[in-house]
């Protein structure tokens, strides 16, 4: 079984931008590449799972959303940081046109994109996790049965405060940054460690 980090992408590996879709527009987030050679430093195969509404909409193309995850992966893997799989959910349920408005496993805070996941890996779910900057995404890695993790980039640092006013927080860490997630993670994996000696 493989150790799977799930990751969300606008927010939480660059820079949240309305429907990105075109390579001069994307701007990794401080420390990300640092963050995802933690983390297969670590062992952890690195999986994107992204809804892209903006293909349902009709604002961009899929083959825009490969192109841009492409750019994407050459940029990470420059620096040893390269990415897994990218996984995206064109649907919507209310604003898609035509064949891509419709209500879908594949979007979060659905789990099939994580599904898909397991196509390439036999996921180890009790030493996963999925972080993203938005409440649906860790919802979507609950749905699933991973740990989870609330980042403060992109939107996060406001669905953390929206999340503790409505009385409970529903994932297991909070940080600042993707970077902070992954330091995080490895103390929590130290602790699973004494916990089973």
């Amino acid at each position: 079984m493989e150790r799977v980090i799930f990751l969300d992408r606008d927010g939480t590996l660059n820079e949240e931008v309305n429907y990105l879709h075109r390579k001069e527009d994307l701007k990794l987030l401080p420390g990300v590449t640092e963050a995802l050679r933690h983390f297969r430093k670590a062992g952890y195969r690195i999986v994107v799972v992204t809804n892209q509404a903006g293909v349902a909409r009709g604002y961009y193309t899929e083959e825009d959303v490969h192109e841009l995850h492409r750019y994407m992966n050459e940029l990470l893997q420059a620096e040893g940081a390269g990415v897994d799989y990218f996984f995206y959910c064109p649907h919507h349920p209310e604003h898609g046109i035509g064949i891509y408005k419709k209500q879908c496993h594949c979007r979060k805070p659905e789990t099939g994109m994580f599904e898909m996941a397991e196509q390439y890996f036999e996921v180890d779910k009790a030493h996963s996790w999925m972080i993203g900057d938005k409440l649906i995404d860790v919802q979507a890695g609950r749905n699933y049965g991973v740990h989870t993790v609330l980042v403060g980039t992109g939107y996060g640092a406001r669905e953390q405060k929206e999340a503790q006013l409505a009385g409970g927080e529903s994932y297991d860490l909070y940080a600042e940054t993707l970077l902070a997630a992954a330091e995080a993670i490895s103390g929590w994996r130290d602790t699973d460690r004494e916990s089973e000696t």
